[in-house]
């Protein structure tokens, strides 16, 4: 049999027609286009303008902080005090009064809808609790109101309490006393 060899311009119905495109279309470099001239330009003015900004922000820190030298050495800013009593704002200006102890029990009170007297005693255990006896005779010699005098007393009230309730405890005799002791100086406070 002979075979017949079909020529390379038949088309064969079941593929498609041939591409009159390349495949790959050709794609120009990212810049080609721009001139060289245009892109130092504007290279040199997103730059200014980002070093604009970081500047500024430099200002701004370097007034916060007290000036450069401060700024150089990471130094915080000083804590000047007016005659007043009033502390400088980064601005060079005077801040607001400080607010005492006796200002947040009363927003609190206020807050709660309650009386700062009754606050004051309410609280008074977690303030003998948790305040060291010097911070505590601090508020006493600096501040001065009905909650703060109320909590103070409070807490004097408490004192007292502790010490009679430790009295009527001890009275178990020598013996008890000693037991006591070495029990909890050996580690054992179980009842």
């Amino acid at each position: 049999m002979s075979r017949t060899t079909t020529n390379t311009d038949d088309r064969n119905p079941s593929l498609p027609p041939k591409r009159q495109k390349p495949l790959i279309t050709p794609v120009s470099k990212p810049l080609a286009s721009t001139r060289f001239n245009r892109l130092i330009y504007l290279t040199c003015f997103l730059s200014a303008l980002i070093s604009m900004y970081y500047g500024y922000r430099m200002v701004q820190y370097k007034t916060e902080v007290g000036g450069w030298w401060n700024l150089a050495l990471g130094r915080k800013p000083s804590q000047t005090v007016f005659a007043d009593g009033e502390r400088p704002t980064p601005t060079g200006g005077k801040a607001r009064r400080e607010e005492t102890v006796e200002d947040r029990i009363n927003a609190l009170a206020d807050a709660l809808g309650m009386p700062s007297r009754d606050l004051a005693s309410a609280i008074a255990g977690a303030v003998k609790e948790y305040v060291p006896p010097a911070s505590l005779s601090s508020v006493a010699a600096h501040q001065t109101g009905e909650a703060v005098d109320t909590m103070l007393k409070e807490t004097e009230k408490s004192d007292e309490q502790r010490e009679a309730q430790k009295a009527a405890e001890g009275g178990g005799g020598v013996v008890e006393g000693i037991a006591n002791g070495m029990g909890s100086f050996v580690g054992m406070d179980e009842p």
